[in-house]
């Protein structure tokens, strides 16, 4: 037998460990709400008010500025502003990802599913504004490229950007995620994908019923709530597909094990997001 052959039959065994899928959802819903809040609260309102104006309302999945008092090029920097802190939060997860501690599987999850949702958020908006001309980087009144002609020229070179950075963006995290997903093959593959599925309908699921709150009905809904859950998070249903099939990685622990806190702070992050910015905020 070849030295070779030798060291291949011993090597672990790469096994499953089964996983805690409440504990799971509440990891996923405090990254959702994590993401949108910086995204936001953190960039768009802080930089109304730091340019000089007020947001006149604070949902949960947008901010009303005041752009009376405000130059063109301020507006376009509020517009800028969330986009800009969804990637440079994305950009530190990532970074801080490889300086967690190996025995720390929830916190790392959270870490990973907060970059992702914050990296797919920032190029998604420019997909998104492309095809649709509204949003962060569209050409309305409250967009970056306010004006920019001709429209229909930017909008598919934002479209075409937008489609670029997120495939990039896909690829980068399914590489920081790879190896804390345990298997072999068709089986790893499988098991990812159902930890990605339930992150992105817990977070689905959580946009939603807090957006169904807003006083302005089901537009809000459709162009914030389902907007960033189901759309721009959509690459969690197919981005595990990526992952490595010859690749054998042993875990002695769940990646998500049971946790009562991570639990509790999900419960109470979700309430008092709801309730307090559900409904509508007007300073």
């Amino acid at each position: 037998m070849s030295h070779s052959s030798t060291e291949s039959s011993r090597m672990p065994i790469p096994r499953t460990t089964p996983l805690d899928w409440l504990t799971l959802a509440a990891i996923s819903a405090l990254a959702y709400l994590a993401a949108v809040a910086l995204h936001e609260h953190l960039g768009h309102t802080s930089a109304c008010i730091i340019l000089g104006s007020h947001p006149i309302e604070v949902g949960a999945f947008y901010v009303d500025c005041d752009y009376r008092a405000l130059s063109d090029l301020s507006i376009r920097v509020v517009a800028l502003a969330g986009p800009l802190v969804s990637l440079l939060t994305g950009c530190l997860c990532f970074l801080l990802l490889r300086r967690l501690p190996p025995h720390s599987p929830a916190l790392s999850y959270f870490v990973w599913l907060l970059g992702s949702i914050s990296l797919m958020s920032a190029t998604g908006y420019l997909l998104f504004s492309g095809i649709t001309g509204i949003g962060d980087f569209g050409t309305s009144r409250d967009g970056v490229f306010y004006q920019a002609t001709p429209a229909w020229l930017w909008q598919i070179m934002l479209a075409l950007a937008g489609m670029a950075s997120y495939i990039f963006i896909i690829v980068v995290a399914v590489r920081a995620i790879e190896a804390q997903i345990a298997g072999i093959g068709g089986e790893r593959i499988r098991s990812a994908r159902h930890v990605a599925l339930a992150s992105y309908l817990t977070g689905a699921t959580v946009y939603i019923a807090i957006g169904l709150l807003n006083p302005h009905g089901l537009v809000i809904v459709a162009t914030s709530a389902v907007a960033s859950s189901l759309g721009a998070t959509s690459g969690l249903l197919w981005m595990m597909q990526l992952l490595d099939k010859k690749r054998q990685v042993a875990v002695t622990e769940p990646l998500i094990p049971r946790r009562g806190w991570w639990i509790a702070a999900g419960v109470v992050a979700t309430i008092v997001y709801g309730v307090v910015l559900g409904p509508t905020l007007r300073p």
